[in-house]
């Protein structure tokens, strides 16, 4: 999974079609990987100073001061913020990546360009002091974000799997933990998305589509999230842009529905597309 954090909701929306796309696939006949992935691209909403300092006030002049790993959780914790949470599950997740792979696969996205070996310095330097302790922390501070509805969080929660682990939802599937986990997981993505949080429609839309471990396929529930999407994107997309959740890719999902399904599913469309012009302030382009 690419390690990249959302910072807003067009970038939150990026992260969905990433994390949505590799759990899944859109049936034969669909729109094509590539097209899904651009609708949900947007400028880079994670700054470099974001990767590697909690504080940003201090001033450039300054030499930097050491803020060791322990530290900066601490006062992310202390705030008891539920984006601060979720910046503690960001840091945490970073830090299990780059010691695993010596690299930040979502930084370098970012910028478009490898980490420098100054970076990995400083991330090194920092992740140094990872502990058993931390790692298990970080996904309660990803069910505390989540819980309190911090965009992207509750995409990211059903990536982890039951309490971090995937394999449960094979495994383990009618174990009441797991079950209640799954129950929590959708109700979370549900509740963002009725607010217009794009990650989460964009998650159920590609969830819905077929029969999962999480839920069965209901083609009505898919085609209007997509229909949310689509609306979404006919107003932010720069004219002329083609939108990759137009009916010339989804016309064989829109063609399971009965007219009534179709009907049910264009007003939660335009209800959750008013949502977001609600949030954003953008005008319909009709």
């Amino acid at each position: 999974m690419m390690n990249i954090k959302p910072t807003g909701i067009a970038t939150a929306a990026a992260i969905a079609a990433v994390l949505a796309l590799a759990y899944w696939r859109a049936p034969d006949g669909g729109a094509p990987q590539a097209a899904a992935t651009a609708a949900a691209s947007a400028p880079a909403g994670r700054s470099l100073e974001a990767y590697f300092s909690v504080d940003a006030s201090v001033p450039a002049a300054e030499a930097p001061v050491v803020v060791t790993l322990a530290q900066r959780l601490e006062r992310l914790a202390a705030s008891g913020r539920p984006e601060d949470a979720y910046a503690a599950y960001n840091l945490l997740d970073d830090c299990i990546v780059f010691q695993r792979e010596s690299r930040l696969p979502g930084l370098e996205f970012e910028l478009g360009r490898e980490m420098t070996v100054a970076e990995k310095a400083a991330q090194q330097q920092l992740c140094a002091g990872l502990t058993q302790r931390q790692r298990d922390d970080r996904l309660a501070y990803l069910a505390s974000a989540a819980k309190a509805g911090v965009p992207g969080a509750a995409t990211l929660f059903l990536s982890e799997g039951p309490f971090g682990d995937r394999s449960a939802l094979r495994n383990r599937p009618d174990d009441p933990l797991v079950q209640a986990w799954k129950r929590q997981a959708i109700a979370q993505l549900t509740a963002q998305a009725n607010e217009a949080e794009l990650s989460s429609v964009a998650t159920l839309m590609m969830a819905y589509l077929r029969d999962g471990e999480v839920v069965q396929k209901d083609a009505p529930q898919a085609y209007g999230y997509l229909l949310a999407l689509r609306l979404v994107y006919n107003d932010i997309l720069a004219p002329g842009t083609t939108n990759p959740y137009q009916d010339e890719y989804w016309h064989w999902l829109r063609d399971e529905l009965t007219p009534e399904q179709q009907a049910a599913a264009a007003a939660k469309g335009q209800a959750i597309a008013a949502k977001f012009r609600q949030h954003t302030g953008r005008p319909a382009h009709g």
